[in-house]
């Protein structure tokens, strides 16, 4: 990269958000740079093959799969996908790595039920978090929103703005096996990028933005900036003059779950599971984390794990975090496991520096902070990304979305000069 460049735009981030802004700036015609602080493009998606197979990191999902990009996306690029959701395998629920009996199982799924029905007086005006939703409830129903929070939104139930949830698009969901990160790699192939470049700050002083990175300055008439919220709210990146007022209330009305990922790989058994089980601690100590047994029949386990226990654990060294996560399969299926064990990775996000957080939720009361952060800075600078996304938050259609939006918002005014 020169150490200056004048273009027409400079797109921070080569995440989903980031990858579609650079298409919709070539397709209208705007000369444009993209940058990303890591060594790989697609941000939060990545695919691990590392154990043989092929086995997601990070985003798994194409959600509300009727209305998404990405459905559209794979088929074009001939990446199979099929029908699927969190429970396809099955599942069983653990206390402790203690089978729960089939009554308290049935006692809680129709409390989850009955939290969504109490969820029904819930809107932006009168707004609650899940703990406080459920206050006063029995114990299934009090559960049921610990377990959906904690293992759906990464967080704990008492941070979560109910509403927001309740906004985001509902629908089928399609799964990749080949992974979702293969399928975003492959979309942003044709995308140029500058890897390892970090930026630190953007100067929005003058009539455009001149970009601060590792590798030098980029001026432009405007900026996407990508990176994920906890980056933002990390300050990672120096804005001047400083963000409006309104942003930086909007900021924090907004947090970054830590929904995280371990794939462990075993050899020569199946541990009593079958392929795509999912096996749920939802009570006892640290509930609302599963293992994900073999998926599409590979020799891994995928633990899924999130909320202050899954800062705890990211906190750790990888080798110890490992063997603290087989120690709990190991109280679940028995000590076969560890005899099959061949090791293992993390993806810790929300110990991660690139992204600081799985992807983002509103605290109670806080909704309309995503709407906010959706305006133009000073015209000449927008942010993107899942958090960006309204309806479509906390998924990478969400960030696919609000990346196509800002380019074409920043085709439109350049278009009035």
């Amino acid at each position: 990269m020169s150490q200056s460049s004048d273009v027409d735009v400079v797109i921070i981030g080569a995440g989903a958000a980031g990858l579609a802004a650079g298409k919709a700036a070539r397709k209208a015609g705007l000369s444009f740079r993209v940058i990303e602080a890591r060594d790989r493009i697609g941000g939060r998606t990545v695919t691990d093959s590392r154990f043989g197979a092929p086995v997601d990191g990070g985003a798994t999902f194409i959600h509300f799969s009727d209305k998404n990009p990405w459905t559209g996306i794979a088929a074009d690029l001939g990446i199979a996908t099929e029908a699927g959701n969190w429970r396809r395998g099955g599942y069983r629920a653990y206390a402790d790595g203690v089978l729960e009996p089939e009554d308290v199982e049935l006692a809680r799924r129709q409390g989850r039920n009955r939290m969504w029905e109490r969820a029904d007086e819930v809107d932006f005006d009168h707004d609650l978090s899940f703990a406080a939703l459920v206050e006063g409830a029995d114990d299934g129903v009090r559960q049921a929103a610990h377990a959906m929070a904690r293992g759906a939104v990464g967080e704990e139930p008492d941070r979560i703005s109910v509403a927001d949830y309740l906004r985001l698009y509902e629908g089928g969901n399609l799964i990749v096996p080949a992974g979702y990160g293969t399928l975003v790699q492959r979309y942003g192939s044709d995308v140029p990028v500058a890897l390892g470049v970090r930026a630190t700050a953007i100067d929005w002083s003058g009539k455009g933005v001149a970009v601060t990175t590792t590798a030098g300055t980029l001026r432009a008439a405007a900026a996407v900036v990508t990176v994920p919220l906890g980056v933002l709210k990390a300050g990672s990146l120096r804005f001047t003059p400083g963000l409006p007022r309104e942003m930086t209330s909007a900021l924090d009305g907004l947090g970054m779950g830590a929904l995280s990922k371990m794939i462990l790989s075993f050899e020569g058994t199946r541990l009593g599971a079958t392929p795509d089980m999912h096996l749920v601690e939802v009570a006892g100590r640290n509930p609302g984390m599963s293992f994900e047994m073999w998926p599409f029949g590979q020799n891994v386990v995928v633990a899924w794990y999130g909320a202050d226990y899954a800062r705890e654990i990211n906190r750790l060294g990888e080798d110890e975090a490992l063997r603290h996560m087989l120690d709990r399969l190991v109280r679940i299926v028995g000590p076969e496991a560890r005899a099959a064990y061949r090791g293992g990775v993390r993806y810790g996000w929300s110990a991660d520096p690139f992204s600081v957080g799985s992807y983002s939720y509103a605290r109670p009361g806080q909704a309309r902070a995503r709407d906010v952060l959706r305006r133009p800075i000073g015209e000449r600078i927008w942010l993107a990304g899942e958090a960006m996304a309204g309806k479509a938050s906390m998924t990478v259609a969400g960030a696919h979305q609000t990346g196509e939006q800002a380019v074409a918002a920043i085709a439109a005014k350049l278009r009035r000069r």
